[in-house]
């Protein structure tokens, strides 16, 4: 398993359902990997009695410069195994593997110029507790476009419909 996400970088081949198997398993290792960690944060602060601040403090004194570098390897290495079965599904549909996923890359950051992110304001309602109080909570996320979505889409299915050797020259 490892040696289709890391190894055979200039020469390796997937076909279309080999593809999807190894994209789904990269992406539920990635998911469980995050709500591991949330799971792990979520269990100290309840040892801790609660208190989500020295939780924090402590975690990032203990854990703070090696959990980001860990981290950041971890997002890298889940980067680069995405886009090596990326290329060898690229390469065994018979296009140029490094030249189709510059394209690819070149596009999306176009898209997203074109189609900035919006950015979306959630409210919660107002909650009574028992002290009498009112307390509201307000977040605000940034969504991407439905344009790159859909470019990122049709991407993503063109990989899995199109059949091997479909570009290759005879």
């Amino acid at each position: 398993m490892l040696k289709v996400y890391f190894g055979e970088w200039g020469n390796g081949r997937l076909q279309r359902l080999a593809y999807l198997g190894y994209y789904l398993l990269l992406m539920f290792l990635f998911a469980a990997i995050i709500f591991g960690a949330i799971a792990a944060v979520g269990s100290m602060e309840n040892i801790m009695g609660g208190d989500i601040t020295a939780t924090q403090f402590m975690l990032t004194e203990h854990f703070g410069i090696a959990a980001i570098v860990g981290f950041a390897l971890l997002i890298v290495a889940m980067m680069m195994a995405q886009v090596n079965i990326l290329a060898k599904r690229i390469r065994d549909m018979g296009l140029p593997a490094v030249w189709t996923i510059l394209c690819i890359v070149a596009l999306s950051i176009l898209l997203n110029i074109l189609f900035p992110a919006q950015s979306v304001e959630l409210n919660t309602a107002m909650i009574k507790t028992a002290e009498g109080t009112v307390a509201s909570a307000e977040a605000h996320t940034s969504t991407s476009s439905l344009i790159v979505q859909l470019f990122d889409l049709v991407i993503f299915f063109c990989l899995l419909f199109i059949p091997s050797n479909t570009f290759h020259k005879n």
